[in-house]
């Protein structure tokens, strides 16, 4: 059994508003002792293998579970509070100490009664394979993946395994029902997300994205809005071990993240190499996204496309141009995609 510890580090300016710049070096890390150690297990200090993570409320949430096989999972959700409390660029480190930017103890749990549970479940507190986090400073949502459900947290917790409010995608907290394609079914969903009044769920095996115009205040909700699919009924199952992907701006291939800055709507389109833009938040069944980057265009969706994403770096024996492996433009299977409005207009459009 392959063993690793996932390492989760923050760097620099985490809450600032200051740029950050290629290659730079973490701050702090936590779930380890140090920048290069690998330890793995369950605590308040370390991790299994991470899968997700969020921040709101000057709280860091963390998914310790992962999609990739990694060992062990602990099918649980750790949350670090105060995190406005962790050094800061301009704060001088104490280089006599062995380790002076360590720093990180959970101070809840989610998914586990105390901090050194580890097994998986199907309850108002038991998770299996958590894979996203989300919080919009009040509420707290997990998407449980293997049990093809979302929980929901009306509001912050603050006691070890506190239960879930409430569960979408599942008639209750211990029923898992055969997967049969509704408004209210989920099946194996990875990203979360609030938006103002609206929630989002990236439900990753029904290539789709589902849409709550308010907040789901009752189990097995149904969703209001579906993007990536016709209708809410509909999924047809795409052969991912053909080349011909059938990618467009209003389909979608495992889709693993859903985020929004307030204006546009950003979904890590795994299955298609690409991160897919809605300029406005979608209000109806199926709109076509307005932007994709990774891909040359809306119907291409292969990894890394280099020989037409890239510019040439050199020519071969027969004065053929070469191309480099990846670049800037080329995505490989994106997993999550954040942005702030003021990075979309500020810069991307520069």
């Amino acid at each position: 059994m392959l063993k690793y510890c996932a390492l989760f580090s923050l760097c620099a300016g985490l809450g600032l508003s200051a740029d950050f710049i290629t290659g730079q070096a973490a701050r702090l890390v936590i779930g380890q002792s140090t920048f290069t150690a690998q330890r793995s297990g369950a605590s308040d200090t370390k991790f299994g293998a991470i899968g997700g993570l969020a921040f709101a409320n000057d709280t860091l949430f963390v998914t310790d579970a992962n999609r990739l096989g990694l060992q062990p999972l602990n099918n649980r959700v750790l949350m670090f509070s105060k995190v406005s409390s962790f050094p800061k660029p301009e704060d001088r480190l104490d280089q006599s100490a062995r380790c002076p930017v360590c720093f990180g103890t959970a101070t809840n749990v989610l998914g586990q009664t105390d901090f050194a549970g580890h097994d998986g479940g199907r309850t108002a507190v038991k998770m299996n394979l958590p894979l996203g986090v989300a919080s919009d400073g009040v509420r707290v949502a997990v998407a449980d993946t293997a049990n093809n459900r979302v929980l929901l947290w009306n509001s912050f917790p603050t006691s070890l395994g506190q239960p879930a409010d409430l569960v979408l995608g599942q008639p209750d907290f211990t029923t898992i029902q055969p997967v049969n394609v509704t408004a209210s079914s989920l099946r194996a969903p990875q990203g979360v997300w609030f938006q103002g009044p609206r929630f989002f769920v990236a439900d990753t095996q029904n290539n789709r994205v589902l849409i709550w115009n308010t907040v789901p205040t009752k189990n097995n909700q149904p969703a209001d809005v579906v993007l990536g699919q016709p209708n809410f009924t509909t999924v047809p199952q795409f052969d991912q071990t053909k080349i011909s992907l059938q990618a467009s701006a209003t389909t979608m291939l495992t889709p693993t993240s859903v985020t929004s800055d307030g204006v546009h709507l950003f979904v890590s389109d795994l299955g298609y190499s690409r991160v897919l833009i809605w300029n406005s938040i979608p209000t109806t069944n199926t709109k076509p996204a307005d932007v994709e980057i990774g891909q040359l265009d809306m119907t291409t969706g292969s990894p890394n496309f280099s020989t037409k994403l890239c510019a040439p770096n050199g020519t071969d024996a027969n004065n053929n141009p070469t191309y480099p492996s990846l670049c800037a433009s080329t995505m490989s299977f994106p997993r999550f995609a954040l942005s702030d409005e003021a990075a979309v207009r500020g810069r991307c459009r520069q």
